[in-house]
């Protein structure tokens, strides 16, 4: 598969190495993902016969830029030299060089330091980072420019020499023992091959929407990093374009996405949270290597998410895991019904838009904290689970427990949120009590979750205005298209979402709406495989808005694939 790495960047599973060109600069960076979205990752600018405009006609007369799940290769139209770049492990990114003038400049800090510690070994040390990096040439044939002034270089640029590799590989403190150019450039490459196609071959064949799978696959698997810092053990980003973390409730689509093919991977993707879980029950709003923010949160589905993973695969129904998991949901649905209370036994609120996930849905314009009904009916959904749970693992007074206080929000729900002229749900200021105006959003349905528990009248109005108001020709507009705030790359205001699509999806077909969850997936599966993986979808074209290389989307499309695919094999 030919990549794009003007939209998707050209790193390996476990990697925290990223080649992208980056159109804000019009340049061609070696990049390094730690540290998260608020660190800077611009390592190296590569310059090939002087330009890092890769992508300038000028440029692209003369060479051609071939990008696959392996290898990156710049190449001379008129010859067969040429530049290739590869990662032999999750540690290391090779370059191999033959015949272009290839030089590498290094954005550097104040402190930033180079050592010299061999004949061709030296020691990159990037304060920015707070990483360091082991440069091992092949041969002695290079120019380096490195002057010192008092603190650190001055600058650093690198010119390879025909012929020449360099090997980089990144470390904290002392370096694994890597025996540089022990295997031949090729051989590396066909070993990296081979584990990125048991990868592949693991989620199944090309059946259907084979495009879609191909751009999946990778980039799920290309936005993995290994255990480092505060993520023990290997964590699936939401990118390595430009949102290098795992939020909580991406982390649950992920674990889904990868659930049938690395359990273990899909275990840690969700456990992740649970060890950075606050002593107050909140769950990490984001995390990365280096940091961890508590300044918002994310809505609780998680008991949701892990009953899913639990349908999938006898491994996450083990006892002690299982024991593990509704411990720490059981404390963060508590801080839902105690502490985003405004009086215990009232109706929980949202303190932001990026606490429901929904960072500018309409029903946040107005000001906040909010009162939204998806909040409490995630939470009744949640205390379901938690039932059901507390049952299989012989916890009876638990069990009672959560089904009388689910009962109870339900009441509540329909009582305070539900209006019957509009037939819908509203949402409403905590402090005044008074219903949000001017607005259409998708959000405002979602208490299709528990449709198991609402009258038969409100599922069918429910229903009804998703099909009348929201479903367009790709999905469901995340607000009516009807709506004065609609717009087509608004973000929350409109696009189509893979999070939004695959909880209506399920609700829908635990409804016993199977019709319209099978439409929903097919849609979904088609703007994958259209408008690629992107952060959001335009809802009138289907073309991908905003990250153009997201791993809950590719995630969502992969399950979606999978329902869809068993729905033919039957018909």
């Amino acid at each position: 598969m030919k990549l794009d790495i003007r939209e998707i960047p050209f790193s390996r599973r476990g990697s925290y190495f990223a080649i992208s060109y980056l159109t804000q600069t019009k340049s061609l960076w070696i990049r390094d993902v730690h540290g998260g979205d608020e660190s800077p990752s611009t390592l190296f600018e590569l310059f090939i016969d002087g330009s890092s405009n890769i992508y300038e006609e000028e440029f692209l007369k003369k060479y051609e830029v071939i990008v696959n799940e392996t290898k990156l290769v710049i190449k001379e139209k008129v010859s067969d030299n040429r530049l290739e770049i590869i990662y032999p492990t999750s540690e290391q990114l090779r370059i191999k060089n033959q015949g272009l003038k290839v030089t590498l400049k290094a954005d550097k800090v104040r402190y930033d330091t180079l050592n010299q510690i061999e004949e061709k070994r030296f020691e990159y040390i990037s304060y920015k980072k707070e990483t360091k990096y082991l440069l091992d040439f092949s041969t002695t044939a290079f120019t380096l420019e490195a002057p010192w002034y008092r603190v650190g270089n001055e600058f650093i640029t690198i010119d390879l020499s025909d012929n020449q590799e360099l090997l980089f590989t990144n470390y904290q403190v002392t370096p694994t023992e890597f025996i540089p150019f022990e295997m031949a450039f090729d051989r590396e490459l066909e070993k990296v091959q081979s584990e990125f196609q048991n990868w592949r071959d693991g989620f199944g064949g090309y059946e259907l929407y084979d495009k879609g799978f191909d751009l999946s696959t990778y980039i799920i698997w290309s936005s993995i990093v290994r255990e480092d810092g505060l993520l023990s053990g290997e964590s699936i980003y939401m990118s390595k374009n430009w949102m290098q973390n795992i939020w909580s409730w991406d982390n649950c689509f992920n674990a889904l996405g990868v659930s049938k093919v690395e359990p273990e991977l899909a275990f840690n993707q969700f456990f992740i949270f649970v060890k950075h879980q606050h002593e107050s029950g909140v769950y990490p709003d984001f995390i990365n290597d280096k940091f961890r923010s508590y300044n918002c949160v994310k809505p609780p589905i998680h008991a949701w998410a892990y009953q899913l993973l639990m349908n999938e695969s006898d491994y996450f129904k083990e006892v002690n895991r299982l024991k593990l998991i509704y411990k720490s949901i059981v404390k963060t649905t508590e801080f839902w019904l105690t502490s985003r209370v405004k009086e215990i036994g009232e109706l929980p609120y949202y303190t932001h838009g990026n606490d429901s996930g929904w960072d500018n849905a309409s029903i946040f314009h107005e000001g906040l904290p909010v009162i939204a009904p998806d909040l409490t009916a995630y939470l009744i959904q949640q205390l379901d689970l938690l039932s059901d749970w507390a049952e299989l693992l012989d916890l009876e007074t638990e069990s009672k427990k959560w089904k009388e206080i689910a009962d109870s929000l339900t009441d509540k729900l329909i009582k305070e949120l539900y209006d019957s002229n509009k037939k819908q749900f509203i949402a409403k200021s905590m402090m005044t009590g008074r219903e949000i105006e001017r607005y259409d959003s998708l959000i405002l349905q979602l208490p299709i979750v528990i449709s198991y528990r609402l009258p038969k009248v409100i599922k069918e109005n429910l229903i009804e205005n998703l099909m009348s108001r929201f479903e367009s020709e790709f999905g469901l507009t995340t607000e009516s298209s009807k709506s004065l705030l609609y717009q087509v790359d608004g973000y929350w205001l409109g696009p189509i979402w893979a999070p939004e699509t695959y909880i209506f999806f399920d609700a829908l077909h635990r409804a016993g709406e199977i019709d319209m969850s099978k439409r929903i997936a097919e849609k979904y599966c088609l703007l994958g495989e259209t408008g690629g993986m992107a952060e959001n979808y335009n809802p009138e074209t289907g073309s991908g808005n905003d990250d153009l290389s997201f791993t809950w989307t590719s995630s969502v499309f992969l399950k979606l694939r999978e329902f869809v695919l068993k729905g033919r094999s039957h018909e």
